[in-house]
């Protein structure tokens, strides 16, 4: 199926050919308004990335804990995440794609015990599967397996100059002041690599963009943590996307937009859509090999994720655009404070812990359930003062190891059974046992 009337690499070919299968499938149902507008927005940002592609526009590589706001700043650029095809192929596309993906990234002598998301999209890289860039930008968060990354997409493009950014591991307004003069560094190197020039009035536009959208994902997740929770269970992680590839442009507030509006529609009708008697707070990675699984748990299990951490953007406040100063210290606040990962997983582990809490307070949880990513190793170094914390809050928690792209770690029977096992055995009895003493 031609993009833009030219044939692509196959990979795309069926991202592209689900994708338009999918909008079909769903655009006759108003009751899919968050489904929707995120598929046609995913739908409209490719077509936009083939379209400065096929005109020899600038591209800007960067990793997962980066934010486009900048690179939208600068014009028409390409902005480029590394991890775009590995999330494209196994949530839209075909998943025998995202792990042939893996599989070339470690041919290729990249490290296995990588995130699968880093290496299907180094394994993109390999496969030519990205329009070539002028520059790469990147950031050592969320995990040291972005630094690999970073380094990884310099290496493979070693005659493209690359700038990263140092995010230290403290919450203070010194760091949020350090990051914010490495933003004002990395202009001018955008500027001489793109041929671009920024363009500060623009780059107001684009944080004001970016306040609207985080306003609607605060109002998203308010609707979200009413219980019972009416939007479906696999929208929740997907703020994810928006952050990485979105943010900044009228596609991630459209997107924004149309969840909370969505959330807002189903809560307000009370329509029931699943039978609700476990909510849990999902800490760590979706199962983006298998969304429909989300499906199947609130259907036989009547298990609901009412929020995960893909899905939490913190509320820090709005980027202040009142001057440069205060735009660049936005938005390196919004890079390491607001967005999932890259809040949790720097520094130590009481923001984890701290954010687990207070999720699981504020969208009334049941339960913890910690799919362990297997190459998240700053989570698996604290796990036992996360177990120590919930259990001390008499908070039930269920702990696995996968893997979020790569459904050969961990199968679906398998996950059915750890997840059929926690919800019957354990919380639905602890839940009738609190019950009763009520």
């Amino acid at each position: 199926m031609p993009i833009l009337g030219k044939e692509r690499k196959q990979e795309w070919e069926t991202v592209w050919k689900t994708l338009s299968g999918m909008r079909v499938l769903f655009a006759g149902d108003p009751e899919e308004l968050g489904m929707n507008t995120l598929l046609d927005n995913i739908q409209k940002f490719i077509l936009e990335q083939f379209r400065k592609a096929d005109a020899g526009k600038p591209a800007v590589w960067y990793n997962i804990g980066y934010s486009p706001a900048l690179i939208y700043a600068l014009g028409d650029v390409n902005n480029v995440p590394l991890a775009e095809m590995s999330a494209l192929c196994s949530i839209i596309g075909d998943q025998e794609d995202t792990e042939r993906l893996i599989d070339a990234s470690e041919a290729a002598g990249y490290s296995p015990e990588c995130c699968s998301a880093d290496k299907a999209g180094i394994g993109a890289v390999v496969k030519g599967l990205y329009p070539d860039p002028c520059c790469i930008v990147g950031i050592n968060t969320p995990c040291d397996s972005q630094v690999a990354a970073f380094q990884a997409m310099a290496e493979l493009r070693n005659k493209v100059p690359s700038f990263p950014i140092d995010a230290p591991s403290y919450d203070d307004e010194r760091t949020l002041k350090y990051i914010a003069a490495q933003l004002a560094e990395m202009i001018p190197f955008l500027e001489k690599n793109t041929g671009r020039k920024m363009d500060w009035d623009r780059l107001r536009e684009v944080c004001e963009t970016i306040n609207r959208t985080s306003e609607y994902l605060w109002q998203w997740m308010e609707w979200r943590s009413l219980s019972p929770t009416r939007q479906p269970s696999k929208l929740c992680a997907f703020t994810m996307v928006l952050v990485i590839a979105l943010l900044g442009s009228p596609l991630g507030e459209n997107v924004a937009r149309g969840l909370a509006e969505d959330a807002r529609n189903k809560a307000q009708s009370k329509a029931k859509y699943f039978d609700e008697k476990v909510r849990a707070i999902w800490y760590q990675d979706p199962v983006w090999w298998d969304v429909q699984l989300y499906d199947w748990m609130e259907a036989e299990l009547g298990l609901v994720i009412p929020m995960d951490v893909f899905g939490f953007y913190a509320s820090e406040g709005t980027i202040d655009t009142a001057s440069k100063d205060s735009i660049l210290f936005g938005l390196a606040r919004l890079l390491v404070n607001c967005g999932p990962m890259s809040r949790q997983f720097r520094g130590t582990m009481k923001r984890y812990i701290d954010d687990f809490m207070h999720l699981h307070k504020r969208f009334q949880a049941d339960c913890g359930i910690m799919a362990g990513h297997i190459a998240c190793k700053h989570a698996w170094g604290g796990i036992g003062l996360f177990k120590e914390a919930c259990k001390k809050a008499g908070i039930p928690l269920l702990l696995f190891e996968f893997d979020m792209f790569d459904s050969r770690v961990l199968t679906r029977k398998e996950l059915q059974f750890e997840l059929k096992r926690f919800v019957n055995e354990i919380v639905i009895p602890q839940k009738a046992r609190k019950a009763g003493k009520s």
